[in-house]
């Protein structure tokens, strides 16, 4: 998770980074999520994709 408090990403912007980074965790089975922090402020990122052991 990355968060900041800085100006934010405008809501319905899709920038080519943050694309990228969003289709790089659903082609390995996550979800990258963009809002608002829970306790108030700016940007909050999440970037969730599955582990496996070095056996898998």
């Amino acid at each position: 998770m990355v968060a900041d408090n800085g100006c934010g990403v405008p809501h319905g912007v899709a920038r080519s980074g943050l694309k990228n980074l969003e289709e790089r965790a659903h082609a390995l089975g996550g979800v990258l999520t963009l809002g608002e922090r829970p306790e108030g402020g700016r940007t909050r990122l999440v970037w969730r994709v599955p582990t496996w052991s070095a056996k898998d």
